[in-house]
């Protein structure tokens, strides 16, 4: 039976009433008994909870969930992150679905998302599995053994309003998109806070018309990015940010309280953008790279005499970071930010040779690859997942790149500029997933290893058939991360899915170059690649 609201305070206590209560405790046996006959569906625990605890019907209506009031009702997992000894939203918050023909013609202030999603009933709960559940040949945590453990009105108008000029400069962004006719190329990646997701899978189905093109493009719905989700959330669970008292009908919902009580979100951290003035007339990425450009083409060297950095002769890879934080008489690390940390901005430095120029375009390449990962499984990461559940895609779908661009010159290094970077879609859904397929479907087969004498400290080297950087232009490679080359079970080593299929093989070493386990591996981007995407700075 639909359950009626009257005031925002009983959907704030019926939230309140959920915490402390596992999921199959707020849901009837019916749903429990629906998620354990089909555990892929990733909506099932957001609907279940819509209806049972709340009593409200499903539905996918333009207008929030609980209408009459205007509050939206939103469900996020909190993912234990171990670098930072911290609970944070392990993904996006996805807002709503939104129309290109129609969203173009609105102003911010009247948008879609805020229309629907201004005042958020945000229920959080721990994503932390212990058990899993055997279904089709794969593993699903239990959701319905999921802890509720947050309850809270999140008020979007609550936000800084840093933030807001960096969401509404965000929004912009997309609209230009639409309006330039290239709602296809939209992509997470090009926006700081406020991303548009793509809704459903890859089929016919999903795409839809846009205004200005005649090309179709892949339904899209506005989302608080992953990374800024994680901060914000992370801010709920240390009590620092509570449930607004700031909408509209706060007054009559709690007579008790006398005065108004302003709730904006002050952070602690170092800002890089001093005047919010700026976004008013300047794109966000503009700002940032309008601030290296006095110090393009100019000798490292003399840049860190400048700002009093001392260069290491061996080593050297944390003082282009330090340059780049003093360009902007920073603090701490450009990365720390209050806009970077929420924005999920990673700072990169990418040094060419100048050898490199003797060479074609094509050719080129940079000094280093670009690790993405620090070691990947073999089984947890790879043969058991698809593409779009690995870390490595859901990384770089959602990861924008700052890339600080040297020059090794005779002369010394040569800062050449900077730029902001993220992979296209067509490309992760292309070469990069089809290569990621290939590593997959070898490991699944039995990964190809060969034996060869080498004049090595070990007197042998092991060759093997994945994907390397000269097996082509696939974009993405995989190739060993440990200090040790182990083939037996160690730190140093990953399980394979498979049996390895060994060639020339001494039968006296088949106790450390065993069947089942091989040295861990790390996901890098080719140096051809990442030529390409800084090649303006040389050519």
């Amino acid at each position: 039976m639909v359950r009626e609201y009257k005031t925002i305070r009983e959907i704030k206590e019926r939230g309140e009433a959920a915490v402390g209560k596992m999921i199959k405790e707020l849901v009837t046996q019916e749903n429990v008994d629906k998620w354990f006959a089909n555990p892929r569906n990733k909506g099932w625990l957001g609907n279940a909870v819509e209806k049972d605890w709340f009593g409200l019907a499903n539905n996918s209506r333009p207008e929030a969930d609980f209408n009459k009031l205007g509050v939206e009702l939103k469900c996020a997992g909190l993912k234990f992150f171990k670098k930072e000894n911290s609970w944070g939203a392990k993904e996006r918050l996805v807002l709503n679905i939104f129309d290109f023909n129609e969203e173009y013609k609105r102003d911010f202030q009247n948008s879609s998302f805020l229309k629907k999603s201004v005042l958020v009933e945000l229920m959080l709960y721990k994503y932390n599995p212990v058990i899993y559940y055997q279904f089709d040949g794969k593993e699903y945590p239990i959701y319905p053994d999921f802890l509720m453990t947050h309850s809270i009105l999140f008020n979007l108008k609550d936000l800084p309003d840093d933030d807001w000029a960096i969401i509404e400069n965000d929004w912009n962004i997309i609209m230009d998109m639409i309006r330039q006719g290239r709602a296809e190329d939209i992509s997470e990646g090009m926006t700081q806070y406020l991303g548009a997701v793509t809704k459903g899978s890859k089929t016919a189905e999903n795409q839809t018309t846009q205004p200005f093109s005649d090309k179709k493009a892949h339904r899209r719905a506005f989302s608080l990015r992953p990374t800024y989700m994680k901060e914000i959330t992370k801010r709920i669970v240390k009590g620092e940010l509570k449930s607004s008292l700031t909408y509209v009908s706060y007054r009559n919902d709690y007579p008790e309280l006398h005065k108004k009580i302003d709730a904006k979100q002050i952070g602690t951290q170092e800002h890089i953008i001093k005047d919010l003035s700026e976004l008013k007339h300047k794109p966000f990425e503009q700002i940032i790279l309008n601030q290296f450009k006095p110090f393009y083409n100019m000798n490292k060297e003399v840049l860190a005499e400048k700002f009093g950095v001392r260069i290491k002769k061996k080593n050297d890879k944390a003082s282009s970071r330090l340059i780049a934080q003093k360009m902007f008489n920073l603090k701490g690390d450009l990365e720390e930010t209050d806009e970077f940390k929420k924005a999920g901005i990673a700072v990169k430095t990418i040094t060419v040779n100048s050898n490199q120029r003797n060479k074609a375009s094509e050719n080129r390449l940079t000094t280093e690859g670009f690790k993405l990962e620090s070691d990947v499984s073999f089984i947890n990461d790879i043969s058991k997942l698809d593409w779009e559940d690995t870390r490595v895609y859901d990384y770089l779908s959602t990861t924008k790149f700052l890339l600080v661009v040297y020059e090794e010159t005779p002369e010394g290094e040569i800062f050449r500029g900077a730029k902001f970077w993220y992979m296209p879609e067509n490309e992760l859904m292309g070469t990069v997933k089809e290569t990621w397929e290939i590593i997959k479907q070898t490991l699944i087969n039995g990964v190809e290893l060969t034996f060869k004498l080498a004049s090595n400290k070990k007197g042998y080297i092991i060759e093997n058939n994945l994907p390397s950087q000269v097996s082509g232009p696939q974009i993405l490679h995989i190739r060993p991360s440990a200090k040790e080359s182990d083939y037996f079970e160690s730190k140093n080593s990953d399980r394979l899915p498979s049996p390895a299929n060994w060639n020339y093989r001494p039968e006296d070493m088949k106790d450390i170059l065993t069947d089942n386990y091989m040295v861990k591996q790390a996901l890098w981007l080719n140096k051809n690649y990442m030529y390409q995407q800084v090649k303006e700075f040389f050519e």
